[in-house]
């Protein structure tokens, strides 16, 4: 991050999640991670289309995140996914697919 900035927000877009890509330990750790490694460099995390599946297993990792953090993670509705993520992230700096201005660069294979 540059020189003055403290905190990130980030976007976990969960379009697509199923059954075989949930590993509640792979989550937990993602988490305890940022808590106890990185405790005050998360700003906010929006997490967008969230289908069942996600919600039935963030029921269980719940209870596991602290408190701070919690306040911290965003469910955000379809409906209101474009103005909920500019009210936090530069138009230039949010990607042409949430309605920004940011075009994003696909990582070719060497």
């Amino acid at each position: 991050m540059p020189r003055g900035q403290e905190k990130f927000v980030a976007i976990a877009d969960l379009q697509g999640f199923g059954y075989s890509n949930s590993d509640t330990r792979g989550f937990l750790a993602a988490i305890s991670i940022l808590q106890d490694c990185y405790p005050e460099r998360l700003g906010k995390v929006y997490m967008v289309h969230a289908p069942y599946i996600f919600m039935a297993v963030w029921k269980i990792i719940y209870p596991f995140i602290d408190n701070n953090t919690k306040k911290k993670i965003m469910f955000v509705e379809n409906e209101s996914l474009k103005s909920t993520l500019l009210n936090e992230i530069d138009e230039s700096q949010l990607p042409v697919t949430y309605g920004g201005k940011l075009s994003l660069v696909p990582i070719q294979d060497c």
